[in-house]
């Protein structure tokens, strides 16, 4: 994969590893990663809209959009009975607090 330019706005969805049951989804307004694959269906998206890559999360969103400060989490406001993988980052625009 290319680097590409920092995406600083809106959703992106990265498939790791080409595996269906690692989907993530990359929220950048929020600064937020989080492991959708219990609950989005990957047939349900659009295929030009997955980013396939071929390393971690945190590999992706340091070295492909030079995000920061990234750091995860159990979970991020969901039902306790759902295991949610996610992690928080910062754009390059944003301060490191």
């Amino acid at each position: 994969m290319n680097k590409e330019k920092i995406k600083e706005h809106g959703l992106e969805y990265i498939l790791l590893n080409n595996k269906e049951d690692e989907l993530w989804e990359i929220d950048y307004d929020k600064g937020h990663a989080i492991n959708v694959s219990e609950y989005v269906k990957l047939d349900l998206l659009r295929h030009d809209d997955i980013i396939r890559y071929s390393g971690t999360i945190e590999d992706f969103l340091i070295n492909e959009r030079a995000c920061k400060n990234v750091h995860f989490h159990e979970t991020m406001g969901v039902p306790a009975r759902l295991h949610v993988e996610a992690c928080s980052f910062v754009t390059h625009d944003e301060p490191l607090n």
